[in-house]
């Protein structure tokens, strides 16, 4: 019987135990960066929201007109001037004068039983008295300098509610823009009597 060979024992292998580094985990980074980018439309559009709220019980101050409009200027003395005229005017019973947004507005309140016809001779004896103390050419006439003012003249008998009906009312209006001629409207007429009876058709 053949003698066994002994096996001989190969060494063992060491292992290398070599401890890797771990390499740090990027995790937070990227949440950060997240909060930033969301953080940031936030707090422009918080922004804007304060400053809206800030700005809302003050006026918002603009003008339309130029250094070289409105000259001359219409000042309270000749409002005052016009509106004493005004008052003398017969069948007048109540006059209101304001000059507002570069627009001088006056109301007649004439009797009740006034034509069309005393109601736009009313307005046109108003307008000779502006006239008279700010020269329509002057002070409501555009010119090649600058913007000028409007006049709006309104007489009318009585104001509309439930004991005064619409339908037995007098307005006239008087209008004069700038940069327009003179014109005289009937409120309680129609322009275009035909339009309106189509209207009503339907």
């Amino acid at each position: 019987m053949a003698k066994q060979m002994k096996k001989v024992k190969q060494p063992h292998k060491i292992k290398n135990n070599t401890i890797k580094e771990k390499k740090p985990k990027q995790g937070h980074k990227l949440v950060w960066f997240t909060i930033i980018i969301i953080a940031i439309p936030c707090v422009i559009v918080g922004y804007v929201l304060l400053t809206s709220l800030g700005g809302q019980n003050k006026p918002v101050i603009g003008d339309r007109f130029d250094k070289n409009d409105l000259n001359p200027e219409i000042t309270d003395k000749l409002v005052k001037e016009i509106d004493a005229q005004l008052q003398a005017i017969d069948g007048v019973e109540g006059v209101e004068t304001n000059l507002k947004s570069a627009t001088l507005r006056i109301s007649l309140d004439i009797r009740d039983d006034a034509s069309s016809d005393t109601a736009t001779a009313i307005c046109e004896n108003a307008y000779s008295i502006v006239d008279s103390v700010c020269p329509i050419s002057t002070y409501f006439t555009n010119t090649e300098q600058g913007k000028m003012y409007d006049l709006e003249i309104g007489a009318y008998t009585y104001l509309v509610d439930d004991a005064h009906p619409l339908e037995g009312q007098v307005h006239i209006q008087l209008t004069k823009t700038g940069a327009g001629e003179k014109v005289i409207d009937n409120m309680n007429a129609a322009k275009n009597q035909d339009l309106v009876n189509q209207i009503k058709r339907y």
